[in-house]
């Protein structure tokens, strides 16, 4: 059996990677069969695949036993030409990445960069952040001019997380870091032009057409989550709510990142005029920001021994968020409630979270044990939530269904490793 290095799930929740020291694969979730393969002969063994959406394209970073390329560089594997199409080269190692219809980030052990991706690849911003050996980055989807664009990330002290408005930061004339020389901590070299996947619009004004300055920089908006290192973090798809969690690995805690006045409840909905301005125009960017204020709503327990948590996830709709842990459980825990009402000047609107409740020892509404104590990935699926996937490093692949009462039950088990093969290997 192969082994694997590494496993990656794309933003739907539809597809995940495998890196094994024989080939990168891709692999449909429902139903479980393997899209493509790209052999090690080929492009060398792979320590990072990740997936853009459903898409041709797929960012790799060499790794594992016999790699062909250096770590210290990202290259773009287009499979509709069946070639490398791309390659951004850095100063040190590529510990993680992260993609979007409009962006790719990078990340090194103390530095995180953005560029515009695919089309027209350049280079937005390099911005210094606390030591971070794991990687540890999360941005939110771009699905809406309308929705906070965030990235977050460890900051300098020690349990503090950084909050990164991208659509203030994210522009091509501004730059969060100061530093001089941040421009050349990372080369862009393009062997190709990568015209195969046609990209959301980024940054669009009222007019459609995309905004081009800003005269404004905004700093990162530090959050202080936890006294010890911070291990795992999230953000939900409007980027109203961030999860994190310390090495010790015993509590969640929930943040909501802006003023109720200006996110509408922190659910998973939509945000007033004051966000949604974000995306009307460059000259009236700096009039109409919205600054973030995050504030702790929710805290959750896991446990009372401490573990290492491999992930955090909320569902599509916020109302449920997974923790998955090497003593091989995942803990779902509920952040819906209609009777937990908001403080400091909340109005007694109601919320969409819940604080801990510990009355009954009762930490998380359900969890499930996985056969193998090793490190998982998990996703919900495309269903309204109710389907559950974690995916091993063992090869194993886990389907579970969500009750209406809360509880979880094993719908699917399989090893994805000795799955069928489609004939069709475009992804597109």
């Amino acid at each position: 059996m192969s082994k694997v290095l590494s496993l990656s799930i794309n933003e739907e929740g539809s597809l995940f990677s495998a890196c094994t020291d024989s080939a990168v694969t891709i692999y449909n979730m429902e139903p479980l069969v393997a899209k493509l393969h790209i052999q090690s002969s080929q492009i060398g063994t792979v320590a990072l695949c990740k997936l853009l959406h459903r898409t041709n394209l797929i960012a790799l970073v060499a790794g594992g036993s016999r790699p062909k390329y250096a770590d210290n560089a990202v290259l773009i594997w287009d499979d509709h030409l069946k070639q490398f199409v791309l390659e951004f080269t850095f100063a040190s190692r590529v510990l993680s990445l992260r993609t979007r219809r409009d962006r790719l980030f990078v990340v090194e052990r103390s530095r995180i960069h953005g560029f515009t991706f695919p089309n027209s690849p350049a280079k937005l911003f390099t911005i210094e952040t606390g030591d971070n050996p794991l990687g540890i980055c999360e941005v939110t989807p771009h699905s809406s001019a309308t929705e906070l664009q965030l990235l977050a990330y460890p900051g300098h002290r020690v349990g503090s997380v950084q909050l990164l408005d991208l659509w203030m930061s994210g522009l091509p004339t501004a730059s969060p870091s100061p530093s001089s020389s941040s421009s050349t901590a990372a080369n862009t070299t393009t062997t190709n032009t990568v015209e195969t996947v046609e990209t959301e619009k980024s940054l669009a004004g009222a007019n459609g057409k995309p905004t081009t300055a800003a005269s404004v920089s905004i700093s990162p908006t530090s959050v202080s989550a936890h006294q010890s290192a911070v291990a795992c973090i999230a953000l939900n798809r409007s980027g109203s709510l961030l999860a994190t969690a310390s090495q010790k690995g015993t509590l969640i805690r929930i943040f909501r990142t802006t003023s109720d006045s200006s996110a509408g409840g922190g659910g998973g909905g939509g945000h007033s005029a004051g966000v949604a301005s974000r995306g009307s125009s460059s000259s009236s960017a700096a009039a109409a920001y919205t600054p973030l204020s995050p504030e702790k709503v929710a805290e959750f327990r896991r446990g009372l021994d401490t573990v290492t948590l491999y992930g955090l996830v909320f569902s599509p709709d916020s109302e449920y968020l997974l923790a998955s842990s090497d003593k091989g459980t995942v803990h779902l825990f509920s952040l819906a409630s209609s009777d937990w009402k908001l403080g400091g000047g909340g109005g007694g609107r109601r919320s969409a979270l819940a604080p801990l409740v510990n009355i009954n020892g009762e930490y998380s509404l359900s969890k499930f044990t996985l056969p193998a104590e090793c490190a998982c990935v998990c996703a919900f699926g495309a269903d309204h939530r109710r389907s559950i996937y974690a995916i091993c490093v063992d090869g194993t692949f886990h389907k579970y269904r969500l009750g209406k009462d809360g509880t979880c039950e094993r719908d699917n088990f399989d090893n994805y490793l000795e799955a069928n093969e489609e004939s069709e290997q475009m992804l597109l």
